[in-house]
């Protein structure tokens, strides 16, 4: 006699919810598997261990149960190099699939208007990776190769687009592959809103070119917003309040943009307060190096191909308080460039709503656990995070549908998802059946009417 099983659930149903109501995992890959006999069972396999436990491709089928490999259609327990064969796959096929997941989103009219553009980078654990490369790293690992990416996301908080680089390029030039994909998709007259990393003049005559608007922030250069500050000093000034905070506005139109330069005072005094702390944070750690000045050690050995050369400090004392280097005179100001001509709060309303796109980030890196990367395969690795990205999409689609999802936060999400169990029960001299546990609130607003189905649901319900 088998014995009783039990394994996460909610994060079952949600994928075969989004399956049936959108034929999300046929529209994407059908006709795609060439050899291989299970890809679809596969993507379904890596998008539960994604909101499941997130353990690596080779431990996938020693942690799962047989009875989950059942529920997704397998007809036996897959190997190991299946499931890499599988995932290698998927990346040989990303634009396809991408592409595939682009007409899918648009067919169902959920591409909104307002796309939020944001890049980042995930690092790998090794150095044999084929897309790594050492470049600037937002998780804080400068020693490690990196791959960096690139998404889109619509004001719906439906994501439309992913793009993937080496790890060394820059934001500037990946935006270029970006606009390239959104275009595919975007209505005429849709915007794109992306920070200063992909601003130049390049990249918004490029979007411009393809009918499409843009709304970006200038970078903060001094030279350059000293000269638009004067401007700002002269001109007429229109004041509004946008969450308990007043701005004043001055727009300027050059060329084809329009340059809406604001100012608070409010978050004048936040930046000040912030740089005086670090301002004290860096005297506070350099108390080590003044003392060693005032004894006259050798601070610093650089090495030449003449000899070694040593750099000792020495004291400059100034008259009365010494000045805050951090401090600019550009706090309190921002400029936000546009091809869009409208009004300021209309404007600034937009703009901060680009957090959409940094959320999706945080939710892929942190939610789904896309950091570190292990595999060395380029086709594994664009395999995975094209994975990693379609789980979010799962997500989001679950969470536009149901109004009434008040979980947000996907580590949130996973918790209450692998709190609702199934248990496969084997009776003695009687058939298998199943029981449904934990069915909570917060899994009731998660997944709304569909788990009735599944807990009334004969105990034959398996797909076969």
């Amino acid at each position: 006699m088998r014995t009783n099983i039990s394994f996460d659930f909610g994060n079952l149903i949600l994928i075969k919810e989004i399956d049936h109501r959108f034929k999300f995992f046929d529209s994407l890959l059908d006709k795609i598997s060439g050899k291989t006999k299970h890809l679809k069972q596969s993507a379904k396999l890596f998008t539960y261990n994604k909101l499941s436990k997130c353990v690596s491709v080779n431990r996938i089928t020693d942690v799962y149960q047989d009875e989950l490999f059942e529920c997704l259609g397998f007809k036996s327990k897959p190997a190991e190099r299946t499931l890499y064969r599988d995932l290698e796959r998927i990346g040989d096929k990303s634009t396809f699939i991408i592409n595939r997941y682009q007409r899918l989103i648009k067919g169902e009219n959920l591409i909104s208007d307002e796309q939020f553009v944001d890049f980042s980078s995930s690092y790998f654990e090794g150095n044999k990776a084929e897309l790594g490369e050492l470049g600037y790293s937002r998780d804080h690992q400068p020693g490690k190769k990196q791959i960096t990416w690139g998404i889109s996301t619509g004001i719906n908080e439906i994501p439309t687009a992913l793009t993937i680089q080496k790890g060394n390029v820059q934001d500037k030039t990946h935006m270029k592959s970006m606009i390239h994909l959104a275009d595919k998709v975007l209505d005429k007259e849709s915007i794109l809103i992306f920070d200063c990393g992909g601003n130049t003049k390049a990249n918004k005559q490029m979007i411009r070119k393809k009918g499409l608007h843009y709304l970006t922030l200038k970078q903060k250069q001094r030279a350059i917003y000293r000269k638009y500050i004067e401007i700002f000093s002269k001109g007429e000034k229109k004041i509004f309040s946008m969450n308990n905070r007043e701005y004043s506005c001055v727009v300027v139109r050059e060329d084809e943009d329009n340059k809406y330069m604001f100012f608070s005072n409010k978050l004048k005094e936040e930046q000040v307060k912030k740089r005086k702390k670090k301002f004290e944070r860096t005297l506070k750690n350099n108390e080590t190096v003044l003392k060693k000045v005032k004894e006259g050690k050798t601070i610093i050995k650089y090495l030449s191909r003449e000899g070694n050369i040593h750099a000792k400090g020495s004291l400059q004392t100034t008259l009365g308080e010494q000045p805050n280097p951090f401090i600019t005179g550009l706090e309190g100001y921002f400029i936000l460039e546009s091809s869009v001509d409208t009004e300021p709060e209309k404007v600034l309303g937009l703009y901060k709503n680009k957090d959409k796109a940094e959320k999706l980030i945080r939710d892929m890196k942190e939610g789904t656990e896309l950091r570190p990367i292990r595999h060395w395969s380029k086709k594994a690795i664009v395999g995975y995070l094209v994975i990693v990205f379609l789980t979010n999409c799962l997500i989001k689609l679950t969470q536009f549908l149901n109004k009434n999802a008040v979980v947000k936060n996907v580590k949130l999400l996973k918790k209450y998802l692998t709190n609702l169990t199934v248990t496969f029960i084997y009776p003695k001299n009687s058939f298998r059946y199943t029981v449904l546990s934990n069915i909570s609130e917060e899994i009731l607003g998660i997944l709304g009417d569909s788990l009735k189905k599944y807990a009334e649901k004969p105990p034959d319900w398996v797909e076969k």
